[in-house]
């Protein structure tokens, strides 16, 4: 909202504004309209420059301005647009109202544009006086006065004739409809073509001569209460225009003329924001009363005076991005590296064959499949199919996904996820890019900084799509896509994007697939962004500005294969942060946001009933019974026994053979994701029995919720918190949908974050943190029974006794069981006896 107060204007002439500029400042003193020495003799002009009935030309002038963001006054029913009139006076009113609003960083410029002059004509039998404006010829243009609407002040007729080149002399009312039109015809462009001429005049410094051209003038940057000041301003009109702008701030003000001094006028409140009565008594309405030199008359009523200092409070709209990264297994999107060659059966194969989507996975044949059939294999009907469907189908063509269960869920985007070692991870970083006006609010940086763990490296394959809306931008549905930008592989920098890989602890970048990743706009990036209509994309040449679009950028990355993994609870994170600023250097802000990939592992021990057994002679095979698949693995080269998940086949004759330790018994399968699995014992040691049927270990995985930090905005104390947050741009949510006043940890259905008074360089900023829930540990059952695991739940304890097995006859003889059997008869023999003599005994003893 705007609202100014200046010193030194016409009487009766009102601030030259454009409409809809309210006047909201704090002063601390009463202004004096008229208080340099007189030196005239003449007593009438003496009485007119001491009530400021007269511009005193002896005077300068000063403007004071006050930043306040009006969305967020607005949603904490702070305040109502156009409920004050702008006066160009101090307003208490005002500054009670949005003291907690105000926004640091925010630089106004401005420019004398010419000077105020008195057109005195005699025409007819008449003379005309009034005040016309110098406006140069190079500006009119821009605001669309002609030499029709300029007032000729070199004629023999005229009282005060001016031969200045180079200018219009224009009255305050075309000036201000010209401005009023041009604004209303576009906004945006009518902001930009006065920024640009401002820019192209040349500041104060960089004039080459200040006696004909003294140059545009950058005030400080707003303080924390939102203020400036310019002081000692010589008379005339001036220009103002907002040129820079903090990282929040979507809409500038729209650019104003003033003159200085200007006439006072009245201050009423309005019901409706554009009815004002006619005048009003400054003694109860908050703005600063006018006085006299003496202090004894005050000035209640608009139009009887002249001011020198100008207070005004422009408005300004704010908002800002969001960031969501999301994570799932991409082991279906399958593009051999052997081969090179898409499956034959990759869902919409069309639009992602090594192109627009491409995963590298070295797996034989597609594991993921859903229920449709390859008939039906053409399109998605809605988002959450395209996500599910992604990968492809069986070999069939028929069978449903994950047991018969139809979609499988290792398609949904989450922030969390399970995976096998030497699986293929599908991250995708979701940006709402914020609102752009004019080139004041231009993006200056946007930049994302994503670190993967040590056991997870990224593949290279970065692309960009651009969507206009989010549901298609949450599926990363390539083939709606607005833009997209399909990356070159490695360090790079692109016409568009710069993207580095780097050693997350040295900071030095590296060519072996490292784990920070950073995308960085270049400037002609942030031209398409910003819409200067210059470096657009071929086939976009037509594009105004991707302005409150969604951005995806998605990649690859591949899990390890060794002890880099971590194994269980603790997962392995993927930790992102975006940072953007727009114009008003040094200002910026930071979104994070996290993934887990969490995978898992075997412990067996193999024993032997009678302890005889030799280790090296056993052999298992593990099949995915979730996914139907077989698990192929290496094992260690320097530890026996020991495994990493490599990949998956369907072929079984391609499936890992595992084998004990020799000396220990001991196979640790490192790597697995959590699923349901059929350990089958497919050889064990001569003389023993292989088990009767397949183990069956069902693992359930380790699950938190975490919920991306939330940008906030100024003004957001406990008091006011609540109802910014329901009210500001229609509420400020989370990426699970929820406001953040009332965050929700959705898996254990407690509690999550909330607003803070955070402070991004200096500022406080309500911001709703990163959240991240309390672990739901993994949990495993053996054949359907609770099964004991490792620390943190890395591996499934379980144990496998072989017992001996039965004796059986020697070929062609009788061999060991005629032995047995004699054994046996001369047993039985012995007890008969036993048993006969005792009986004997009893009968004797009884005779």
């Amino acid at each position: 909202m705007s609202y100014i107060k200046f010193l030194k204007h016409g009487k009766r002439m009102g601030v030259v504004a454009v409409a809809g500029l309210l006047a909201l400042a704090p002063v601390s003193s009463t202004v004096y309209a008229a208080t340099s020495a007189v030196t005239t003799n003449n007593t009438a002009t003496k009485n007119d420059l001491l009530n400021a009935d007269i511009i005193d030309e002896s005077k300068t002038g000063s403007i004071s301005i006050y930043k306040y963001d009006i969305t967020a006054a607005e949603a904490a029913g702070e305040y109502k647009a156009g409920t004050y009139k702008a006066t160009g006076e101090a307003d208490s009113r005002v500054e009670s109202a949005l003291k907690d609003y105000a926004i640091e960083g925010v630089q106004f410029s401005y420019l004398r544009v010419g000077n105020v002059e008195t057109h005195s004509v005699q025409e007819g039998t008449g003379t005309t006086v009034e005040l016309v404006y110098e406006i140069p010829t190079d500006l009119a243009k821009i605001l669309g006065l002609t030499e029709k609407d300029n007032i000729d002040m070199t004629g023999e007729k005229e009282a005060n004739p001016c031969h200045n080149t180079g200018v219009y002399h224009v009255t305050s009312q075309k000036i201000t409809d010209a401005m009023e039109a041009l604004l209303k015809e576009d906004n945006v462009a009518a902001k930009n073509a006065l920024e640009s001429y401002l820019y192209d005049y040349g500041t104060e410094d960089s004039t080459t001569d200040q006696k004909t051209k003294a140059g545009v003038v950058n005030l400080p940057k707003t303080d924390k209460n939102g203020y400036t000041h310019a002081e000692d301003l010589q008379l005339g009109l001036y220009l103002f225009v907002e040129t820079e702008v903090p990282e929040q701030v979507v809409e500038t003000v729209n650019p104003w003329f003033v003159q200085l001094p200007f006439t006072n006028t009245s201050a009423q409140t309005s019901e409706d924001g554009v009815s004002y009565g006619s005048n009003g008594s400054h003694a109860e309405d908050g703005v600063t009363n006018s006085e006299s030199a003496d202090g004894t008359q005050a000035h209640e009523s608009g139009g009887e005076s002249w001011l020198y200092d100008m207070v005004v409070y422009p408005k300004n709209q704010t908002g800002n991005p969001t960031l969501d990264k999301s994570v799932r297994n991409a082991y279906s999107n399958t593009i051999s590296e052997a081969s090179g060659v898409a499956s034959k059966t990759d869902k919409n194969m069309t639009v992602h064959t090594g192109s627009d989507y491409i995963s590298r996975n070295d797996s034989d044949s597609l594991v993921v499949f859903n229920k449709d059939t390859n008939a039906k294999n053409t399109e998605d009907i809605n988002a959450e199919k395209y996500v599910a469907n992604r990968g492809g189908y069986t070999a069939d063509g028929v069978t449903a996904g994950k047991g018969g269960a139809g979609y499988s869920e290792d398609f949904a985007y989450r922030d969390t996820t399970t995976a096998s070692e030497g699986d293929v991870l599908d991250y995708i970083l979701v940006s709402k890019l914020p609102h752009i006006g004019s080139k004041a609010t231009f993006l200056s940086e946007y930049t994302f900084t994503d670190t993967l763990s040590k056991g997870i490296s990224y593949n290279r394959d970065l692309k960009i799509a651009f969507y206009n809306n989010a549901e298609d931008a949450n599926a990363n549905n390539t083939k709606n896509a607005v833009l997209l930008w399909n990356l070159s592989s490695g360090d790079y920098s692109q016409e568009y994007v710069d993207v580095t890989v780097q050693d997350p602890d040295t900071g030095a970048v590296t060519t072996d697939g490292s784990t920070r990743l950073k995308l960085s706009f270049t400037e002609a990036g942030l031209n398409v962004i910003n819409g200067t209509g210059t470096n657009n994309p071929e086939g976009a040449e037509d594009l105004d500005g991707l302005s409150d679009y969604y951005m995806v950028a998605y990649y690859t990355a591949t899990v390890h294969s060794d002890d880099s993994v971590v194994l269980g609870d603790e997962g392995n994170p993927n930790d992102v942060n975006l940072v953007w600023s727009r114009t008003s250097d040094g200002y910026y802000n930071m979104l994070e946001d996290k993934n887990y990939v969490y995978s898992y592992g075997l412990d067996l021990t193999k024993t032997f009933s009678d302890g005889k057994g030799h280790y090296e002679n056993v052999q298992f095979k593990l099949y995915n019974a979730s996914d139907a698949y077989y698990v192929v693995a290496e094992s260690s080269e320097t530890e026996d026994g020991v495994y990493y998940v490599t990949g998956k086949t369907t072929d079984e004759k391609k499936a890992t053979t595992f084998s004990p330790n020799a000396e220990t018994g001991k196979i640790l399968v490192n790597g697995t994701e959590a699923d349901e699995y059929q350990l089958t014992e497919v050889a064990t040691d001569d003389g023993y029995n292989l088990l009767k049927d397949q183990i069956v270990v069902d693992i359930t995985a380790t699950d938190r919720d975490v919920i991306a930090s939330v940008a906030g905005v100024t003004g957001m104390d406990a008091e006011a918190a609540a109802k910014i947050v329901k009210n500001y741009h229609g509420g400020i949510y989370d990426e699970n949908g929820n406001l953040v006043t009332n965050q929700l940890d959705e898996l254990l259905q407690v509690a999550a974050g909330a607003p803070n008074n955070e402070t991004a360089n200096g500022r406080t900023i309500g911001k709703t943190d990163l959240y991240v829930g309390a672990i739901k540990p993994a949990s495993a059952t053996v054949d359907k029974k609770d099964a004991a695991m490792t620390e943190d739940n890395a591996k499934v304890l379980l144990t496998v006794n072989n017992t001996k097995g039965f004796l059986l006859p020697q070929t062609g003889g009788k061999g060991l069981y005629l032995v047995t059997i004699i054994g046996v008869v001369a047993v039985a023999g012995g007890c008969y006896l036993v048993t006969r003599k005792r009986e004997l005994h009893i009968n004797l003893k009884q005779k």
